[in-house]
């Protein structure tokens, strides 16, 4: 048995742990406050640029409105101020600075862990939407090679424990490799000349439904999208500890603003209640009751539940109104197909509840060199989950543990930029 002193080092090593994860959690929040500088991260963090130059490409309102984002960002540590050029030139008698993005604004496993329910399963179905999007905009653009090394794969394998442990593993040293070539190829492009591609690289691995369930949270579905995007609502969570629990605890029960006063504190009334509002605005929670009477007197006792992504609301978006060049691509018929997985999956609270599913979607900037060796690296992948499947038969065979069903989906594909500007 360890000693006290010992018992209260880990204590006090886990509390440290455990603010330095709500440290970055809150400066995750400074990047999702604006939608304009999650643009900003990821073209940056491709390449170096200025306020005008990226203002010239993308837009974003102005260009002092630009510069004021570029500057929030590099003050919180997001960009690296490089240099600056001019005046003369193209620039007359202005100067530019140009930044370059530190990292990329992603939630590693350990942030991951830390988010409620929800908000998990809300930030994966908006990422697997932009994958739909970015996917049918290359389709229709010709930039997907058919059967290809890089061509959309979903394939459902079983696996033990140890088995669903080193796909993940494996998974996770593919995501490390891209961006390390990516390194490399941005030294040989500013070498070179060559032109860079820009390319969206897929990693999706979930247990998929079985029809019956799963233990997770009780969710209210969101009946449409919420108008403003997921990250400037997350924001205000990630920013805000107490605005973190209120959410945790709404996953698992109905609870009111004085509820939660009564049973955690942090705050008064009425900031809790304010908070409670706010997150309802958010589209995070949901009012699913109001009670009287009782010693509540004549007042109204509201009580919130977490709120789901609306994964059914198809009105819009990238599934509709296809065109004939997508509608009829065998890739986009095989994406259609992990759709319906995804989404049964999300519906019966299974594709989330374990903290080490995974669904990411990473757009780089590569030499020809740089992609050949992504896609190389990508097709090795799918042959070490197919060895691994056999692996975990034998090891089944001998021990008896039951075995888990896991979906692979893996993807690279060239993709055209954006052409819409930043209002």
């Amino acid at each position: 048995m360890p000693s006290t002193s010992r018992g209260n080092d880990i204590v006090a090593k886990h509390s440290t742990d455990l603010e330095a994860l709500r440290a970055r959690l809150r400066r995750m929040s400074v990047v999702f406050a604006v939608e304009l500088r999650l643009k900003i991260i990821c073209e940056l963090f491709m390449r170096e640029m200025s306020p005008t130059r990226f203002f010239e490409e993308f837009g974003g309102g102005s260009v002092s409105r630009v510069t004021r984002n570029f500057e929030r960002l590099a003050d919180a540590g997001w960009l690296e101020y490089l240099r600056k050029e001019g005046p003369g030139g193209r620039r007359r008698g202005g100067v530019e600075h140009f930044y370059r993005a530190t990292e990329l604004a992603y939630f590693d496993a350990e942030m991951w862990a830390l988010l409620p329910y929800s908000i998990r399963v809300d930030f994966s179905w908006n990422s697997f939407k932009q994958i739909a999007a970015r996917l049918r905009t290359a389709i229709e653009a010709g930039w997907v090679e058919p059967q290809s090394k890089g061509d959309l794969t979903s394939r459902s394998v079983r696996l033990d424990g140890i088995g669903w442990t080193n796909v993940i593993e494996a998974i996770r040293a593919h995501f490390d490799f891209i961006f390390e070539e990516k390194e490399a190829a941005t030294l040989r492009l500013a070498s070179s000349g060559e032109d860079a591609i820009r390319a969206s690289i897929v990693h999706i691995a979930f247990e998929p439904s079985a029809g019956a369930g799963a233990a997770a949270p009780h969710l209210v579905e969101g009946r449409e999208e919420p108008v403003v995007s997921l990250p400037v609502r997350l924001s205000k969570v990630l920013a805000d500890e107490l605005c973190m629990r209120i959410v945790h605890e709404a996953n698992s029960r109905d609870i009111s603003a004085i509820q939660f006063y009564a049973e955690v504190g942090g705050d008064t009334v009425a900031a809790i209640r304010r908070r409670f509002k706010k997150l309802a605005r958010a589209s995070l929670l949901t009012e699913v009751e109001a009670r009287t009477g009782g010693k509540r007197r004549g007042a109204t006792e509201k009580f919130y539940r977490a709120t789901g992504p609306a994964i059914f609301a198809t009105r819009r978006g990238p599934w509709t109104n296809l065109p004939a060049a997508v509608d009829g691509s065998a890739t986009w018929r095989r994406f259609e197909d992990l759709s319906a997985q995804i989404k049964a999956a999300m519906k019966d609270g299974i594709f989330d509840a374990r903290e080490d599913s995974c669904l990411a979607w990473s757009l780089l900037q590569l030499d020809r060199q740089g992609w050949e060796a992504v896609l190389a690296d990508l097709d090795a992948l799918r042959q070490f989950v197919r060895e691994e499947q056999e692996r975990a038969a034998a090891r089944t065979a001998q021990s008896g543990e039951e075995a888990v069903e896991m979906v692979v989906a893996l993807a690279a594909f060239k993709s055209p930029k954006e052409a819409e500007r930043e209002p």
